[in-house]
């Protein structure tokens, strides 16, 4: 019988160098040939998460894109996780990475290869949160030092990129008194538009459950193009006590394989960020980088946003203005 899904899954084994077995399964387009493809994405889950975590994620972006994009992605369960061999507590991942890496230069020689995550966190803690039916949030979790009655944070990276630079200033934003929960959203919103696309509603329900789970109302904060995401969720959910957005942010709603936007005006941010108030609002160009954000786009959102709101305009994120609008954010 002929599969009528518009991707072909390929289920196999890689030998990592110290001869252990890592199971994978690699999603691509339906009738697409090896020679055909132009670009492999390694979903890297997060230790101790096994692939099922990502390979809704791996299945959405290959249903949605099909051919037009040549992408295959593939998912994997890191040593000791899952079906990969190996012992738990041992956690030599960059063996695993490697091996990937190898498997994909013999495969399929010169193309464009790139890990979408890291496999683990400095300090933060694995949890995996039911939301909606068929929908779950991956988060790590940071818990504060030093602070009898820590604030909370909603971390945002940047899409399909939650890294070291992000699990840095995590473990700093809790080393400085805040418990702070991390994402990639992007993990999340494919799981979550994986049987419908989203309507803002769908959102504010998802992080309305997220919140009873929380120790107190979360203090957002958006990397570039996550910033569209914690800005639409400050808007919509008055659980929230403040947000910080840094960068591009309409930008980050625009899938329409994810968003429900056949009418453009739905999730046009301008529209929305006044509902934020009287809860604070920052936004941050940062100038000469490609995601920093444009200055007519954050001008605008700055004109229809209401006090108490700022714009701040820096080359780069630094932990000493971060940690100062946050302290901004929760001044009376």
């Amino acid at each position: 019988m002929t599969s009528t899904l518009p991707y072909k899954e390929e289920p196999f084994g890689i030998l990592t160098d110290d001869n252990l077995y890592l199971d994978c399964v690699l999603v691509k387009p339906a009738g697409l040939t090896d020679e055909e493809l132009r670009a492999i994405r390694v979903w890297v889950p997060k230790y101790p998460l096994t692939k099922s975590s990502v390979i809704t994620c791996a299945r959405q972006e290959v249903r949605s894109y099909g051919a037009r994009r040549n992408v295959a992605h593939l998912v994997f369960d890191l040593r000791g996780t899952g079906d990969s061999e190996g012992a738990m507590g041992d956690t030599d991942f960059q063996q695993d990475l490697h091996a990937i890496a190898e498997w994909a230069k013999e495969r399929f020689g010169r193309i464009s290869f790139g890990f979408l995550g890291t496999p683990d966190s400095e300090n933060g803690r694995v949890h995996l949160w039911p939301l909606r039916a068929g929908s779950v949030m991956e988060s790590y979790h940071y818990p504060a030092t030093g602070s009898l009655l820590p604030p909370t944070v909603l971390y945002l990276s940047t899409y399909g990129s939650f890294g070291q630079l992000d699990d840095a200033i995590c473990t700093r934003l809790a080393a400085a008194g805040y418990h702070v929960y991390g994402l990639d959203p992007l993990r999340y919103l494919l799981h979550a538009s994986a049987n419908h696309r989203l309507k803002p509603d769908d959102l504010a329900a998802d992080l309305q459950i997220l919140i009873q789970m929380l120790p107190s109302k979360p203090i957002l904060i958006g990397q570039p193009l996550a910033a569209g995401l914690a800005l639409m969720w400050a808007s919509l959910v008055n659980k929230v006590a403040g947000v910080i957005g840094i960068g591009r942010a309409q930008a980050g709603l625009s899938p329409s394989h994810i968003f429900h936007n056949n009418n453009p005006y739905t999730y046009l941010l301008h529209r929305h960020v006044a509902d934020i108030a009287p809860r604070p609002i920052a936004l941050m160009q940062l100038q000469g980088n490609p995601l920093g954000g444009d200055e007519d786009e954050l001008a605008t959102l700055m004109q229809s946003s209401k006090m108490p709101h700022r714009l701040e305009q820096v080359s780069s994120l630094t932990m000493e203005l971060l940690l100062e609008l946050l302290d901004w954010v929760q001044r009376p």
